[in-house]
């Protein structure tokens, strides 16, 4: 069969005829081209030709060839592997020709790509046939029809091939060689996803514009920055102006790793994210990723960015995660297409999005990896990550700063201990500071004076102290404490005064009260306000008075950042209590134990910046050890030898919520009623994208054992009988004023709940 006959696609036109075919030697230069381009931006483009000329050599085989011309139709998904009857192995053969073509160092490095750059990257050893050395010794259907022509395509490797353009140290090791896959696996995947789409999806390609340079971005942020210097000049907005003049001179400094230590209220947001484009647009760095732990920050953030660059239109932000609104602006068929692959000026996204996406091992989770190279990442709220998972996570920052080209911006009030140390032994190094003085800043900043209660307060007793106040809000470290304080607060004040919130309550119920809490500060009327921490995560609210239940001293300034926020008042207070139950067991518990030790070592002053350092030290020494910092042993699976890198089991144990919990749709006033009814008219359970947008807006989130009751009650619906949509069909259980109503007796057993 000549070259010109052997075929890679096949697209089915509206009339049911066939389009020209996609022919495979066209689809294998397309894809190597595109890889090339893609790859040669961390220096590897001769490793991305070749994966792009072999991914598809199975394709060859005349058992394929036949399948794909006696195939009675074929759909947009056609290229992929078991989409259709009868289908060929084709990723195997490539693998296969890798490793004889460049041998067992070079070749198995890029056979674990192709072979798995549609079923995901697979184990290097184990049970059954779907892992690599099982897979490179099977038999394959013969190739030979495309090889003369491939083998003169390929360019000649060497190791120097391997090292990446930006490296600081020019060697390999174990974890490097496995992120180095994971790179190259996203150049691949994303690579034949793009030739493959010009070919079956030319309408949605074209739909693919060229994102605005960083230039235009820049100068566009430029001029909302003139604009702030217009504000009123007050204490706290002159202070704000100093930080951000900081932030721009520090962007003049080489790439690496920075630190932003600004107090709550400062304007790290956008103090940061001109750091970011300064210094993206001095070293020729291609985006900004804003890395957030909660997607309630996010949504804030987000829109905040948008707003700053509406001039420019709609497609400089990417917002990405799960909880977007439908029918919005903020989800436009640019925004769709990007959250592919980020190809956008400014992504912001979760830590779970960001880091679970360097250990997953599917191709729609990693093909956008290729892109976070040249980048400058934001991690807002660092404290946040999970201790148990912090050393793989911090070694995928130090990865992407020394061998692709990424600088990065640790920003947070409480600077945690994240540097390297006996306990942290994954730490970052060489982390400067882009605050030459972050004390004396701290001190400029004071706005809080921190008070503890003596003693042990119990509900009724701390509802009397609340009452006392008109505009105070109160953080609780579990859902059950926030419900009966909340209920106890309604039996002494104005039950129209009093504000409940936790998680469960679904994010359009919080947004709602949110909402009516800032109209209500924002008219100095009596406003009450019982939450768990979920508060504390980015959500913009000015009390004068705040208390807090005992927690770490980073949750603790997170409370006060909610407390005279605008510095309206002299000082604000918040005072810190003790609870007549113990926090719940594990990290929160941990936290809150040298929160008080910290607090009993510097009583005068426990939101200094010698206090947090303190805090973080004694929390990870004390409560973590070496090995807990990475519990689910992930580096040592990543330093597997090259034949043995357990790929799915890693995508598997690397998860930074490890609570299991499952989703269910609440009927919240008309909006949540509609939705429901919608998901039952849905043909043959077919939802639409919007429609599954729009579900979260009603989602509640409850533990396994939890589900279990409520479905064994009756009164959980399975619209579709496969678990995707499970809908709580008895109103009564679900609350106007606190969701989910935990009085129920299936919700008795499912009190240790935290946010």
């Amino acid at each position: 069969m000549p070259l010109n006959e052997i075929i890679a696609h096949a697209r089915m036109l509206s009339d049911g005829t066939f389009d020209k075919p996609h022919l495979l030697s066209d689809h294998l230069s397309g894809t190597a081209s595109i890889a090339e381009k893609f790859s040669r931006v961390f220096g590897l483009q001769k490793l991305g030709r070749t994966l792009g000329l072999t991914h598809d050599l199975g394709k060859a085989s005349p058992a394929f060839q036949r399948r794909i011309r006696l195939a009675s139709g074929f759909d947009t998904e056609a290229h992929l592997e078991g989409k259709s009857p009868g289908h060929v192995d084709h990723s195997t053969a490539g693998a296969q020709f890798l490793l004889q073509h460049y041998g067992p160092q070079a070749g198995l490095i890029l056979a674990y790509i192709v072979a798995g750059h549609h079923a995901g990257l697979p184990d290097g050893k184990g049970e059954g046939d779907a892992v690599l050395a099982r897979r490179l010794e099977k038999t394959v259907a013969d190739y030979n029809l495309i090889l003369e022509w491939l083998v003169k395509q390929l360019p000649p490797l060497s190791p120097v091939d391997f090292i990446t353009e930006k490296s600081k140290k020019k060697q390999l090791d174990p974890f490097k060689i496995q992120f180095l896959i994971r790179m190259l696996f996203s150049v691949l995947t994303d690579a034949d996803f793009l030739d493959t789409e010009q070919y079956m999806e030319p309408l949605k390609n074209r739909q693919r514009k060229q994102p605005i340079t960083l230039e235009k971005v820049t100068g566009q942020f430029d001029k909302f920055l003139e604009t702030l210097k217009k504000k009123e000049q007050t204490k706290i907005n002159k202070d704000r102006n100093r930080i951000l003049e900081l932030c721009l001179k520090a962007a003049e400094q080489t790439p690496g790793i920075f630190s932003l230590t600004v107090p709550t209220g400062g304007g790290k947001t956008i103090a940061s994210m001109a750091f970011a484009l300064r210094h993206a647009l001095k070293h020729g760095l291609r985006r900004v990723i804003y890395i957030i732990p909660y997607t309630s920050i996010i949504t804030q953030n987000a829109q905040v960015f948008r707003d700053i660059f509406a001039p420019l239109g709609r497609n400089i932000v990417l917002e990405h995660h799960s909880n977007l609104e439908p029918h919005t602006e903020n989800e436009t068929p640019f925004n769709r297409l990007a959250a592919e692959n980020w190809d956008a000026p400014i992504i912001v996204t979760t830590n779970v999005r960001f880091f679970e996406s360097f250990y997953a091992n599917r191709s729609s989770a990693c093909r956008r990896l290729h892109n976070v190279a040249d980048s400058v990442l934001i991690f807002d709220e660092a404290q946040m990550l999970p201790p148990e998972m912090m050393n793989p996570s911090l070694k995928v920052v130090e990865t992407l700063t020394e061998e692709y080209g990424c600088s990065t911006v640790i920003c947070t009030a409480t600077q945690p201990a994240l540097i390297k140390s006996n306990f942290l032994r994954e730490g970052l190094s060489e982390v400067r500071e882009i605050i030459p003085d972050p004390q004396k800043l701290y001190r400029d900043f004071k706005r809080v004076i921190v008070k503890s209660l003596a003693g042990k307060s119990d509900i009724p007793g701390l509802a009397g102290k609340i009452a006392e106040y008109e505009r105070v809000l109160t953080i609780v470290n579990t859902r059950k404490e926030a419900r009966l304080l909340y209920q106890e607060l309604t039996h002494r004040v104005q039950a129209d005064q009093c504000f409940h919130l936790s998680t469960m309550m679904c994010p359009k119920h919080r947004g709602d009260i949110l909402r009516t809490v800032r109209q209500q500060l924002k008219e100095n009327l009596p406003c009450r306000v019982v939450s768990t921490q979920l508060i504390e995560a980015g959500v913009d609210v000015d009390f004068p008075v705040v208390f807090r239940a005992v927690a770490g001293i980073d949750s603790i300034a997170q409370a006060a950042g909610r407390c005279n926020r605008e510095g309206k008042m002299k000082t604000g207070t918040l005072f810190v209590f003790e609870t007549d139950t113990p926090p719940p067991p594990g990290h929160l518990r941990h936290s809150a134990e040298s929160g008080l030790y910290a607090m009993k070592v510097f009583p005068e002053d426990v939101l200094s910046l010698q206090a947090v350092d303190f805090y973080f030290k004694d929390f990870y020494n004390k409560q973590y050890h070496a090995h807990q910092m990475d519990k689910k042993h992930i580096l040592k699976a990543c330093r597997s030898t090259p034949d043995a890198i357990p790929f799915r089991r890693i995508s598997r144990d690397f998860s930074l919520i490890n609570d299991k919990t499952i989703s269910i749709i609440v009927p919240y006033e008309d909006g949540g009623r509609e939705t429901i009814e919608k998901l039952r008219n849905c043909y043959q359970g077919i939802v639409p994208r919007d429609l599954r947008r729009e579900t979260q807006r009603y989602l509640v989130n409850i533990r396994e054992h939890v589900f279990a009751s409520l479905y064994k009650a009756g009164v959980i619906e399975d619209i579709f009988q496969d678990g995707q949509y499970l809908v709580l069909i008895n109103p009564d259980i679900y609350d106007s004023k606190v969701g989910l109503n935990p009085d129920q007796p299936e919700f008795l057993q499912s009190e240790s709940l935290i946010i």
